[in-house]
């Protein structure tokens, strides 16, 4: 058995051991982030008073920035010359979603490779459109985060700001560099794996767009964090550029925590932190807010991917399985 063999066989072995441990130390660091807050939070859940019509509102304002956001994978899509139609898209990102739940968050990408290819679009070009749409999605959320309040929160963690801004200008430069890069980049790819490329580019009046909607849609899940808040703690404050700014890099922080599937606890750690650091709430509210917060977006996220998977063809669910 050659060297390659044995490394490739013992990461056979060791990768379900290594997602165990991982696991463990997301559910150690939720139980270190929620000790000492146990009393706040049970004096403030007493409380509660839900308003389901607030809850209703958030939740239309977070389906609409999903479907903004499988139209900018589109938008992505089309420029390497793949058409797909708005439903199938829907299904597949819908389906795609479920592999924030994995830890490294690599299965999504694999998903809609997949998915996409039985539609007779290219595998190679959904997959690239996914990737860049996450890193322009990042990108544009740092810039978010940095106009709508990072010098509040950089009260909170110092350096923030310095950080988000250097981010932002970074991201910036690197769109306009796209059009150049981009092109050198797949064909490369293209070369090593031997796989053949579409011969269109995406333009700079693509990119400037997509840039656009995820900027938006960032917005809008602020304003959607605003709005759910109401309906679960009216005491807090309800300023939608605060909740922009303190949902945004609280979301970022999970997200880049790829061995946390969804970001768990980290994203509502972050949360609370920033909330109450920015005199917006207090720790009990702060914690209700992030754990509720939670549970959902949670349903908001897999409801629609498990419809979706349960009404896919069975031949298509299982290459899914084979290849992902």
């Amino acid at each position: 058995m050659t060297n390659a063999a044995i490394w490739r066989e013992r990461g056979m072995r060791y990768h379900p051991a290594l997602k165990f441990l991982l696991l463990l130390f997301t559910g150690v660091f939720i139980a270190w982030a929620l000790h000492g807050q146990w009393t706040e939070m049970r004096a403030s859940a007493r409380e509660l008073h839900v308003e389901w019509r607030w809850i209703v509102a958030a939740s239309v304002s977070v389906l609409a920035v999903y479907a903004m956001l499988i139209q900018s994978w589109r938008l992505l899509l089309r420029g390497w010359g793949g058409e797909l139609a708005y439903l199938p898209a829907v299904r597949i990102w819908s389906i795609a979603n479920l592999g924030r739940w994995i830890p490294g968050k690599v299965w999504s990408v694999g998903a809609l490779s997949v998915l996409a290819a039985r539609e007779g679009v290219s595998g190679a070009a959904a997959a690239g459109a996914a990737v860049l749409g996450t890193l322009l999605n990042i990108g544009a959320g740092f810039g978010v985060a940095v106009i709508t309040g990072a010098e509040g929160l950089d009260t909170v963690y110092p350096g923030f700001r310095t950080g988000a801004v250097i981010a932002t200008v970074v991201f910036v430069a690197g769109v306009l560099a796209l059009p150049l890069i981009l092109p050198r980049v797949l064909g490369w790819f293209a070369e090593k794996r031997g796989v053949s490329m579409s011969g269109r580019q995406l333009t700079p009046g693509t990119l400037w767009g997509v840039t656009a909607m995820h900027a938006a849609s960032w917005l809008g899940y602020g304003v959607a964090f605003a709005l759910f808040s109401r309906g679960v703690t009216p005491r807090i404050s309800s300023d939608p550029t605060l909740f922009i700014a303190v949902f945004t890099a609280s979301y970022l922080i999970g997200y880049l925590v790829l061995f946390s599937p969804g970001g768990l606890g980290f994203r509502e750690a972050a949360l609370t932190v920033f909330l109450v650091g920015v005199g917006a709430a207090g720790q009990g509210d702060a914690v209700i807010l992030g754990v509720t917060s939670r549970v959902w977006l949670t349903l908001l996220e897999v409801l629609p991917g498990l419809v979706s998977l349960l009404v896919l063809p069975a031949a298509q669910r299982a290459a899914l399985q084979r290849a992902t």
